[in-house]
């Protein structure tokens, strides 16, 4: 039985491994959960996995029965002596300090947040050597690339193509003159904004 933490677990990527733990109940245990602020949400999840810990971590952000508020809810999270696995799927910076410490604390942690070696790679490696943590990507392209090299020799070039997004039909004349709000309308995903964004430009594939 892995017990598991997911962090960022109201959205998009959380509320997936939420649906892919849900179906394996004898292999997953969720011990522990963690929001931005979408609290009503993070209360039904509560309410279905029954996790020892629980916390929103924006500014301010009403708890009701979470035992954590604050930022400091992501690290208690992933270093909780109950947790195997750290899935972070926290958007952005904010969750850099999350992996590390997890990694520090020699736990097993499913990167979701690719911003974490975008902004620190050293910090994150280093804290892997240090606490003999596992990094595991699980982010689409990174998984991706992982799996290609896994156990079929050295690769002399890897090729991150885009599955598609509002541009994707658009002359590139009428590409420089895209709003944000053209930008936010992926015809496939329903994701939160700098998300979608990225998609739409590809710097979702320079990250």
């Amino acid at each position: 039985m892995r017990r598991v933490a997911v962090l960022g677990s109201t959205g998009s990527i959380g509320a997936s491994a939420l649906a892919v733990l849900r179906r394996h109940p004898e292999r997953f245990r969720v011990t522990a959960l963690t929001a931005g602020s979408n609290q009503e949400l993070l209360s039904r999840q509560i309410e279905e996995f029954r996790p020892s810990f629980a916390g929103l971590a924006a500014p301010g952000a009403a708890s009701g029965g979470t035992a954590a508020r604050g930022a400091s809810c992501l690290i208690e999270a992933a270093t909780r002596p109950d947790v195997d696995v750290v899935l972070n799927a926290v958007v952005g910076f904010a969750g850099l300090d999350a992996t590390v410490a997890a990694l520090r604390a020699g736990k097993r942690v499913a990167l979701a947040n690719k911003e974490s070696l975008v902004a620190g790679g050293a910090l994150v490696i280093e804290a892997a050597r240090q606490g003999g943590g596992e990094l595991v990507p699980v982010d689409s392209e990174h998984s991706a690339v992982l799996q290609c090299l896994g156990g079929r020799g050295p690769a002399a070039r890897l090729t991150l193509t885009a599955s598609g997004g509002p541009f994707r039909t658009w002359p590139i004349e009428r590409i420089r003159d895209a709003t944000v709000a053209e930008a936010l309308q992926h015809p496939t995903w329903r994701m939160g904004h700098k998300i979608t964004v990225d998609s739409a430009t590809l710097v979702n594939k320079a990250l």
